[in-house]
């Protein structure tokens, strides 16, 4: 019964029967008992001579190439509307720097590759319902045009409630849909005929990454390696720090023994007594950036065959005080599907993500720079000095959404030598300040706080309290 709510739910809103029927299959999984969570006993440690390879290493071996440069496209993840930082339109288009909102540098970036090596390297957004005509308008101002689309259309499937896995009924019709997670990528450039558009104009290789990490940018060299190796699909690697404690890892697949393929796990699929393992510097010492390489002729034949197996990720949410599930992939997860893989171990250069306001304070402060090529990496004055990824922790009462954040960071502290910085109660911060090291500002009184009152430009090493 519940399988016909949903085709029929689907249909009204005019999704293909090949969404439908990949739907329906996750919908089936979920009956059938399936949690998301993987059994532990097939996860096998990482052969580090043939499961990986290190960026240094590839840029003394190859060599870059503008012919290979010139069969690339670059697909950035722009569905999302960061509505965890208060946002209700496309996060993409939230200044990060210099006046400037994410997707005005991504743009910045394809245009400085585009005419460092006079090519037409494409962009392509994955945008949602949500963002797409926001982002066409934007992209229309900073006068960004291709020859080619800028946009296809992320697919969207109905929130089902937990008891029954029906379909759900809202006030608002919109909440009774959500995005399938980014894993929805691969069906999504196959029935908008994206894949086969470009395949027919010449293109072999994607790089894929999140919209909100400008570290992201296009690597010749990564290229060179992945068409000269004929990789079919690669995924770039960070080294854990303390700051990260979620973030998907690769592992070898391992069943009765036997090496099965390099497999995406992802947070949400760790059962609970491993996931101490999981977050900790151990077992995984690495984790996903969701930076990936693929081949698109290699796409075309595995999805030309069967739709590729995505790790499926059962997500409760409560929506007008019901619970639901929301059934998602990972783009990720696709490595499982293809046999020539690798994982490709970057320096954190390549990876600069906003997913809270903690980071976007990070990335707007003088503790990021913008490049020469519009990448947005770490100060180097913050690596000479040995600094790694900074700790920064935002009384979530007051600063977690972007509204209230921006009202109270009027003037940005300078953090290019902070190690970690910690905000508690209500503070604005209207005027210059250097933060030095480890310091906590807190404020238990009723009422809001200035940081002038302290009648200090630097703070170094300390704790200071308002009273």
């Amino acid at each position: 019964m519940s399988h016909d709510l949903i085709i029929q739910k689907m249909k009204s809103e005019g999704l293909n029967q090949e969404i439908i029927d990949d739907f329906l299959n996750k919908v089936e999984q979920v009956r059938n008992g399936y949690t998301g969570k993987v059994d532990w006993s097939t996860i096998g440690d990482l052969d580090p001579n043939q499961d990986e390879i290190s960026l240094e290493t590839i840029q003394q071996k190859y060599s870059p190439n503008v012919e290979t440069l010139k069969k690339l496209v670059v697909i950035k993840l722009n569905g999302g509307l960061g509505t965890s930082m208060g946002l209700s339109k496309a996060k993409s288009l939230l200044p990060i720097k210099n006046g400037m909102s994410f997707l005005e540098i991504i743009c910045k970036q394809i245009l400085h590759y585009r005419k460092k090596f006079n090519i037409e390297i494409p962009l392509l957004l994955m945008d949602s319902y949500n963002t797409q005509e926001d982002c066409q308008n934007e992209l229309k101002r900073i006068r960004f045009e291709q020859n080619f689309p800028t946009s296809f259309l992320q697919n969207k499937v109905p929130r089902l409630n937990a008891k029954d896995l029906t379909p759900i009924t809202l006030s608002d019709k919109k909440e009774e849909w959500c995005p399938p997670g980014h894993g929805d990528i691969y069906l999504a450039m196959k029935t908008n005929g994206i894949l086969d558009k470009l395949l027919e104009t010449g293109y072999e290789y994607a790089f894929l990454s999140n919209g909100d990490n400008l570290g992201a940018t296009i690597e010749p060299y990564i290229l060179q390696y992945f068409a000269e190796e004929n990789l079919e699909f690669a995924m770039e690697m960070t080294p854990k720090t303390l700051a990260d404690k979620k973030g998907g890892a690769i592992y070898r697949k391992m069943i009765n023994e036997k090496f099965c393929g390099l497999e995406l796990l992802e947070t949400a699929q760790v059962p609970a007594e491993h996931e101490h393992e999981f977050s900790g510097m151990g077992k995984f010492r690495t984790f996903s950036t969701n930076n990936l390489w693929i081949n698109l002729k290699a796409l075309k034949e595995k999805i030309s065959q069967a739709p590729l197996k995505l790790s499926l990720i059962v997500n409760p949410k409560v929506v007008e005080g019901i619970e639901v599930l929301q059934l998602e992939t990972a783009m990720g997860s696709a490595i499982g599907n293809f046999q020539r893989t690798k994982g490709i171990i970057i320096p954190r250069e390549r990876f600069a993500p906003v997913k809270k306001t903690e980071d976007t304070l990070i990335r707007m402060s003088d503790a990021y720079v913008l490049n020469e090529d519009y990448s947005l990496t770490m100060n180097p004055k913050r690596k000479e000095k040995g600094l790694g990824e900074n700790l920064v922790s935002l009384d979530e009462k007051y600063y977690k959404k972007i509204d209230k954040f921006l009202k109270l960071f009027p003037v940005l502290p300078s953090l290019i030598f902070s190690n970690s910085f910690i905000v508690k109660g209500e503070i604005e911060f209207d005027t210059q300040v250097e933060i030095l090291g480890d310091v906590k500002i807190s404020n238990s009184t009723s009422t809001k706080r200035k940081i002038s009152e302290l009648g200090k430009t630097k703070l170094q090493n300390e704790e200071v309290e308002f009273k």
